[in-house]
């Protein structure tokens, strides 16, 4: 199986990640490119910024239902505007 399906079965399943933990579990050098390939595909992968147990700060990757806003910007065909939803909890930091 591939490192890309493998981060969608983990996810799939309520897990969160940080790219440092995709690293190691998959053996996946480039994390946000597999989340990129599967948001392409139509999962919803939400980016958010978590601090970690020695104060810093990382991203990491969580699948969820699609907001309203992401609903209402695919429905528009407003790919853009629904990506950005995706990372609003990541890039406010």
């Amino acid at each position: 199986m591939s490192a890309t399906k493998s981060i969608l079965n983990y996810l799939s399943k309520g897990n969160q990640m940080t790219t440092r933990a995709a690293r190691t579990m998959f053996k996946i050098k480039n994390v946000a490119d597999a989340v990129y390939v599967l948001r392409n595909e139509g999962h919803v992968i939400y980016t958010n910024r978590v601090t970690l147990s020695d104060g810093r700060q990382a991203f990491a990757y969580r699948m969820g239902q699609p907001s309203r806003a992401y609903t209402q910007s695919m429905k528009t065909r407003d790919v853009s505007r629904a990506r950005q939803t995706l990372y609003r909890d990541a890039m406010s930091a």
